[in-house]
């Protein structure tokens, strides 16, 4: 995901604290990212060990859900046999269950089990010279992809795959992390707080001067760092899911890093970047990487089904078209 994580932190007073409240800042790197956490706090709230709680909640999610370590969990259970019922962490049971529902919602636009495809295209850690796929290699992957093969049991916290399917949660993994730092703060009595994983954010409460916390949507461009549109938010979460990095150009014809499992061919819409509002970070996450793959139009036709807060640029021949669900509407700081 790519989202510009410029925040706007002022000096004050929370409104209604007699305390003058404290800004304490973590950061540090995980799941092959960086992460940045900001608390506001006072003397009512112990911050002693936090970072240390932080770090250690990380890292153990890291172990959880990790594909390059051979240990981790999400590792040994796409390495167990097929149809037999593994026990499962709850944090696995989480985002198995939420990357499930969007699976649903999506028609299967989002499969976190689409790496064949990635690696058949060149996109994975092999790289491919900008070889096209023959129709057969693509049926090929095809037929051992889709997350319909996992069947998960919640009562008995088990989960098994029907079929030779291999899991992996990178496009939702950083959002439940920051959904579980948040929890983490929330626990711990800290209501104001703005916490990032690889560019995935979760807002709580207000800034020091009582104002809502800022972020800034980028602009897409190879040059990192233009601000596209400032929102504010307030007690959610966003992602922002970006197709303007990573392709190649074969005989005159532009092939996306995004790839349609459903179809196996890499996405043919001008969608650019498309920007998801949640209630949590790993549900925006999911979203948004699955209207990437949906494309504009039906993106915002979800999300007005659903009252989703969508926020995408469209690729034009002179710029970006903005486009937006009315959902998003209220978020729009005017900055």
């Amino acid at each position: 995901m790519f989202l510009c994580a410029l925040l706007f932190l002022a000096v004050g007073a929370i409104g209604g604290c007699s305390e003058k409240p404290e800004q304490l800042v973590f950061s540090g790197m995980t799941m092959g990212t960086s992460y940045q956490v900001k608390i506001i706090t006072n003397d009512d709230v112990p911050t002693e060990n936090l970072g240390e709680q932080i770090e250690n909640r990380l890292s153990s999610l890291n172990q959880t859900f990790s594909t390059y370590i051979e240990t981790s969990e999400l590792m040994q259970f796409n390495q167990a046999k097929t149809g037999q019922p593994q026990a499962i962490s709850e944090d696995m049971q989480v985002v198995m269950s939420i990357a499930q529902e969007v699976y649903g919602l999506t028609d299967g636009a989002f499969d976190p089990t689409v790496a064949p495809l990635v690696n058949l295209w060149g996109f994975g850690p092999n790289e491919s010279n900008n070889v096209i796929p023959q129709s057969e290699q693509i049926q090929q992957a095809l037929s051992v992809i889709g997350l319909n093969h996992l069947v998960l049991n919640k009562a008995a916290k088990k989960a098994q795959r029907e079929q030779d399917i291999k899991l992996d949660f990178s496009a939702i993994a950083k959002g439940y992390a920051v959904d579980a730092v948040a929890d983490l703060l929330e626990s711990s009595g800290i209501q104001h707080y703005l916490v990032e994983v690889g560019g995935e954010l979760r807002a709580g409460g207000y800034k020091p001067n009582g104002d809502l916390w800022r972020i800034a949507i980028e602009r897409p461009s190879l040059v990192q760092g233009d601000v596209q549109q400032v929102i504010a938010l307030q007690d959610v979460a966003v992602a922002t899911s970006g197709d303007y990095r990573n392709y190649f150009e074969k005989n005159g014809k532009h092939y996306s890093h995004t790839i349609d499992p459903r179809i196996g061919y890499p996405v043919d819409h001008e969608l650019a970047s498309v920007t998801v509002i949640e209630e949590t970070a790993v549900k925006a996450d999911a979203l948004a990487t699955a209207m990437m793959v949906m494309g504009p139009e039906d993106s915002l036709m979800l999300a007005e089904k659903y009252n989703i807060p969508v926020y995408i640029l469209v690729k034009e021949a002179d710029g970006f078209k903005v486009q937006y669900s009315k959902a998003f509407a209220q978020y729009l700081s005017g900055d």
